[in-house]
């Protein structure tokens, strides 16, 4: 399973997610590694500082440049991809070495608009979801965020990750807490990809 975590926007989340669905992934028993093609290298200095701190995330985490993104299928078991924001090109190497890109966004409407502006631009034959993150119940742009996209006909994912100070605290460190329901997000993501391998397996 190679997952793109994608957007055009920054401070969207893309890292948190790569790193916990990452950790989501490990602790159900896949062998797991994170690409970080973000030259920023957000997930890589996550790791070396969990690493300087002696409290190591326990799956591989690997900076890489994006002619080495063609060779994802390559590697033995899971791949998350961790994108940079405003490089198109890395994006697009990114989508096309996925079997999945997750469209990742946060519930203001710029982020909204950046992520469907990412989902139309750049996913064409890969398969995309949005997630949304940063949710707070009860608050207005989350709301209507997440209505707006149920109403939608974009595919959406029916986890939503909350707003956490947790998951903030989380960078740099070792995810010794709980996912936050990153979990769901990955029994989600494998859903789609064994009924999407199923239908292919049917029409062949």
């Amino acid at each position: 399973m190679i997952v793109a975590v994608i957007n055009t926007k920054g401070g969207v989340g893309k890292t948190t997610t790569c790193m916990y669905l990452a950790e989501a992934a490990r602790r159900a028993g896949r062998d797991v590694t994170v690409w970080d093609a973000d030259p920023q290298g957000s997930s890589l200095t996550w790791s070396d500082q969990a690493a300087a701190d002696k409290k190591p995330v326990e799956f591989t985490v690997s900076g890489v440049h994006q002619r080495q993104l063609a060779r994802a299928a390559q590697v033995e078991g899971d791949v998350i991809i961790d994108t940079p924001p405003g490089d198109p090109q890395v994006i697009s190497n990114a989508v096309d070495a996925a079997d999945i890109a997750l469209v990742v966004t946060g519930p203001g409407g710029a982020d909204v608009e950046r992520a469907i502006e990412t989902m139309d631009h750049f996913t064409g034959s890969t398969p995309a979801l949005f997630l949304l993150t940063q949710y707070v119940k009860q608050e207005t742009d989350s709301w209507t965020t997440w209505r707006s996209l149920r109403e939608s006909d974009y595919p959406l994912l029916d986890t939503r990750i909350p707003r956490r100070a947790a998951i903030q605290r989380a960078y740099g460190s070792a995810i010794n807490d709980e996912l936050h329901g990153y979990e769901r997000v990955l029994d989600e993501i494998v859903q789609v990809l064994d009924a999407l391998n199923a239908e292919e397996g049917s029409d062949g």
